[in-house]
């Protein structure tokens, strides 16, 4: 290892460890007033994964621009607590803390497993809890957010609305479209539902099939019927599996259709060329000012941002929680809570961001379509789309 290797390997502690004399600034400012709290959970791998360096990179230089402001957050400091992974031995006790340390918020970079284990301790009192990512978490109750709750990504159904506009952009009206549900699900049902009556409005001729459980057998019947009915595509709201299974029995068929899979884009799905799928996460991963935004956060805490998007969320995040603190002029959750619901004026990467206070979550997100075509993912279109309007 070179020198400047050593040497920088040295530094690193002094830019994530706390100074001396940190822990009682701290204790004074929190009693004074002047500082507020804000505690962040890593991601799933930990802070010293790629991804937890360049978060953590990306929360350290959002507080030392709020620091360096002379206005600061509604004329206060921001500080975030470093903390060790959740786990559901430790989530009650580590609630009780953030409680009677005066914690105002919890930004969590880590994913779905942070929201179900937070959501039942304090959706309803607090702290705030605010979610970087998000697509796959429920933080709904009873189809109404829970107060405290609030995510960075659309909820999982956006998808419903992206197949909505690929399909006005890239059929025509004398093409059908058939749709695969799956009864024993609740929320898929629903899904295929609303993105046919969202076809069917657009003027597309809409066909349903619904999976009953009847093993393949069944899907043979969906395939036959699908290309006698004339369909160009079918699109599916079944797992990956169905997915796999379909494509493989009509990939060499005469008048076969095109798949598009409404599920999270996995690695199963590299193998069947053709296939489409929606996704909020590739944007962020072609943004440019994401370069420019590691360039700063390297100039300002040395630490090397390798993992562009996991840095472009974390900061975005902290803006969001910056603009709530602004219109609460307060730490009080309950005043907190209540205006992050219409938080604007922040961005993620060069996407601006205002918040929907019927979802806790963003009106719009830019997303892509992507095509599997020799064994990668490959970005095909890309266009804005609001969350659906109705709640999970």
């Amino acid at each position: 290892m070179d020198r400047k290797k050593i040497i920088l390997l040295l530094l690193l502690p002094f830019f994530f460890c706390p100074r001396p004399g940190f822990a009682e600034d701290l204790s004074i400012g929190v009693e004074d007033g002047w500082i507020w709290q804000v505690a962040v959970l890593p991601p799933p791998g930990g802070w010293e994964t790629e991804s937890g360096i360049s978060a953590l990179g990306a929360v350290r230089y959002a507080e030392w621009k709020v620091k360096d402001s002379p206005d600061g957050v509604a004329g206060r400091d921001i500080r975030f607590l470093k903390e060790p992974p959740l786990s559901e031995e430790n989530a009650e006790e580590r609630v009780t803390r953030w409680r009677e340390n005066g914690v105002a918020a919890v930004l969590s970079l880590g994913g779905a497993d942070d929201v179900s284990l937070l959501r039942p301790l304090l959706g309803r009192s607090g702290p705030v809890f605010l979610s970087a990512y998000g697509e796959g978490s429920g933080i709904t109750e009873g189809g109404v957010p829970l107060p405290m709750m609030f995510a960075l990504d659309l909820y999982r159904d956006f998808r419903i609305v992206a197949f909505a506009e690929y399909a006005k952009r890239s059929l025509d009206r004398r093409n059908g479209v058939a749709i695969l549900g799956d009864r024993f699900d609740p929320s898929l049902e629903r899904f295929a539902r609303n993105l046919g009556d969202m076809l069917s409005s657009s003027g597309l001729s809409v066909t349903h099939f619904w999976l009953a459980g009847a093993g393949p057998d069944s899907f043979r019947m969906i395939e036959d019927e699908a290309i006698s009915d004339g369909v160009s595509v079918l699109v599916s709201w079944a797992g990956s599996m169905v997915v796999r299974d379909i494509w493989r029995a009509v990939r060499r068929k005469e008048g076969a259709f095109r798949i598009w899979y409404g599920g999270e884009p996995g690695r199963i799905l590299l193998s069947f060329n053709g296939v489409l799928a929606a996704d909020q996460e590739v944007p962020l991963e072609r943004d440019r000012s994401f370069v420019t935004l590691g360039r700063e956060i390297w100039r300002r805490t040395r630490a090397v941002v390798r993992d562009a998007s996991a840095a472009g969320r974390a900061y975005a995040a902290c803006g969001w929680i910056f603009e709530g603190f602004r219109r609460a002029g307060s730490p009080e959750p309950e005043l907190l809570a209540k205006a992050m619901e219409s938080a604007a004026d922040f961005a993620l990467g060069s996407f601006p961001l205002t918040v929907n206070p019927a979802t806790h979550r963003p009106f719009a997100r830019e997303v892509a379509i992507l095509e599997v075509k020799d064994r990668a993912f490959r970005p095909i279109d890309f266009f804005t789309v609001t969350g659906p309007g109705y709640l999970p």
